[in-house]
């Protein structure tokens, strides 16, 4: 990384979470109806082109940097997208944008969509993206991701988050894998149904059943160049 975050503070817990699911599973809506990643008066920053999240969302990094930088110097809670080319190395450049605004006086959210999409494969995560997911806790990063092919997802983010949501799966390599990964029964897995996520904490209890209800993730997007 170029650049530096500013005063780490290692009391922060990790509170990263994951959310698996296939498409039409409900993931982006667990996101959001996750009462850990508020809605309002947090710093957030998305790479986000569906788009799935409220927010000002940015098509070039001209834009998405200028009103990061604007943000930030204003001070107080902010929603910013970037929504330019879904590849590896823009989502790495999105990577290390995200570590340069890292503060550790201050919660911030980044929310990474679709990472399926941009990971190498389910070996180690591209470097800007591991430094984020390993390190970026101690500068109050709360990082949320969500994917739809889990035998595609590093292990660097399995082992990156505190948080797992496991919804409906598409294959039965996928779904025997994410039994092994949260320590359940392959037919806890077999028998979920769209909007529905087993939620393991990381702890010894047995993950949670949660349902989750349908929403407009949509409303409240604005598109700003």
């Amino acid at each position: 990384m170029r650049f530096q975050p500013k005063n780490p503070d290692p009391r922060w817990p990790n509170e990263h979470e994951l959310y698996l699911a296939w498409s039409q599973g409900g993931k982006s809506q667990a996101l959001h109806a996750n009462a850990r990643a508020p809605h309002r008066g947090v710093r957030t920053i998305m790479w986000d082109h569906a788009p799935d999240h409220p927010g000002d969302h940015f098509r070039t990094r001209q834009g998405f940097t200028k009103a990061l930088k604007f943000a930030i110097q204003r001070g107080g809670g902010f929603r910013i997208a970037y929504a330019g080319p879904r590849t590896r190395e823009e989502h790495e450049w999105w990577c290390e944008v995200v570590w340069s605004c890292l503060d550790g006086r201050y919660r911030t959210f980044a929310y990474d969509e679709e990472i399926s999409a941009i990971v190498p494969g389910p070996g180690k995560a591209d470097p800007n993206a591991a430094t984020l997911l390993n390190e970026g806790r101690k500068f109050g990063l709360v990082w949320h991701g969500t994917a739809q092919r889990s035998t595609e997802i590093p292990k660097t983010y399995f082992e990156g988050v505190r948080y797992t949501w496991v919804g409906v799966q598409k294959t039965r390599a996928a779904k025997k894998r994410m039994a092994d990964q949260i320590g359940v029964e392959l037919d806890r897995i077999e028998q979920l149904q769209p909007m529905q996520f087993l939620v393991d904490d990381g702890g010894i209890a047995d993950p949670n059943l949660v349902q989750i209800k349908g929403a407009d993730t949509q409303k409240g997007v604005r598109w700003c160049d």
